[in-house]
């Protein structure tokens, strides 16, 4: 079932108002993990019927709050950024254009990261970088096998990924997290227009390693600046792979 949206002053729906007071059990009084009352206590303790409670959890499940198992109690579940990563795939998907208009988040996002990785980062944190890095160079040495363009791509995600958690700040690690796939399709991609535009695999790397460093040297401006620049490749490149000229000439 899907919610329809009340018109700005007016008053929320049946449905809308169990939704919410579902909401403010699972954030203020239950922990992940803890099951929530029947759908009889619900029903009395918010005055509705257990219709519009089943109706409200099946919601609240699609939102990633809630587990639903015949039989047994709903379940909290722990914030989980999967339905808000499929948002953002389905998106890419339906229309590539989308790719570019992902960079912009990206920037928002990523900049302020290395940002914050640069003033605190932790010996552990930038070794998971560096890890991640050397995992990209070792198969960029051969990109002959779907094999090892996967393992590139599985390790410039976890490269970004790293680098999110070097910065000490949980919600973006959880919005980088929960971009996965979305920045996967997007270095696909980008590897193509990469390609287009004559360069290398070498040169994607290099301006990896210009962050890295960047980091390390706790020089939060010059990481900043370093993954703008990063990010200014990736537009090029996206830009070369949808371009619908590159595109005939494959």
């Amino acid at each position: 079932m899907s919610e329809e949206p009340t018109p700005p002053g007016s008053a929320p729906t049946t449905l809308e108002a169990a939704v919410s007071g579902i909401e403010v059990l699972i954030f203020d009084e239950l922990d992940p993990g803890m099951s929530l009352p029947s759908e009889g206590e619900l029903a009395t303790a918010l005055g509705v019927s257990r219709l519009t409670v089943r109706e409200a959890l099946k919601v609240l499940a699609a939102r990633g709050l809630v587990a639903l198992s015949k039989g047994r109690r709903p379940r909290v579940l722990e914030p989980d950024s999967s339905v808000f990563s499929g948002h953002f795939t389905a998106t890419m998907r339906r229309d590539p254009g989308a790719l570019l208009e992902f960079l912009d988040v990206r920037e928002a996002l990523e900049v302020q990261a290395v940002t914050l990785a640069a003033r605190h980062a932790s010996r552990s944190a930038l070794q998971a970088a560096q890890s991640a890095l050397d995992g990209m160079a070792d198969a960029a040495a051969d990109l002959s096998t779907p094999a090892e363009v996967a393992r590139y791509h599985r390790c410039d995600v976890a490269f970004h990924e790293a680098l999110a958690l070097a910065s000490g700040n949980r919600v973006l690690v959880f919005l980088l997290e929960g971009l996965r796939e979305s920045l996967r399709h997007s270095f696909e991609r980008g590897l193509e227009g990469n390609v287009l535009r004559g360069r290398s695999v070498q040169d994607v790397l290099a301006t990896h390693r210009a962050v890295l460093a960047k980091v390390r040297a706790r020089d939060a401006r010059g990481a900043a600046d370093a993954m703008r620049e990063c990010l200014r490749d990736a537009r090029n490149d996206l830009r070369a792979a949808l371009d619908p000229t590159n595109r005939a000439r494959r």
